[in-house]
């Protein structure tokens, strides 16, 4: 098999958005948060949340959501690459935290109106989703590094 970085990525892409998805829904219907890590995307791509337009509001949402993620997966993949390979999970969560950080201050640099003022709860369950993605997305990188050839 050859090695490709890339699509090693967007798998573990794939695979932290499927957690980010999961968590938020789970948070969301808690009612523990009014909004999850995954509104970010589509709010970034339109300045609104199509989650509140059904089902396929709700579909955009989760695409878009799986995108980004990939997007999120590629440059930390690339990242590990520039750095090394040692202690993959807490690159992961750090990276997980960069990327919380990052998109509330474009909540608030953009005025976006669901995250200029983010109230606690919503923060600490973005914050708590943004990790778990990051620490998925360096589970899977690890793994397929190890059971596999394509990293």
């Amino acid at each position: 098999m050859v090695k490709d970085r890339l699509i090693a990525a967007g798998i573990a892409g794939i695979a932290g958005a499927c957690s980010n998805i999961i968590l938020g829904v789970i948070l969301k219907s808690l009612h523990w948060s009014d909004r999850a890590l995954y509104d970010y995307s589509t709010t970034l791509f339109g300045k609104m949340t199509y989650g509140s337009m059904g089902f396929w509001g709700f579909l955009m949402e989760i695409i878009t959501d799986i995108a980004l993620c990939i997007i999120w997966a590629i440059i930390f993949a690339y990242v590990i690459k520039v750095t090394s390979s040692h202690y993959y999970y807490i690159k992961g969560l750090g990276f997980g935290f960069v990327i919380w950080m990052v998109l509330t201050s474009l909540g608030t640099l953009f005025n976006i109106p669901l995250f200029t003022e983010t109230p606690l709860e919503v923060a600490y369950t973005t914050l708590f989703t943004a990790l778990v993605f990051g620490f998925v997305v360096a589970w899977v990188l690890k793994f397929i590094e190890q059971k596999t050839e394509l990293v």
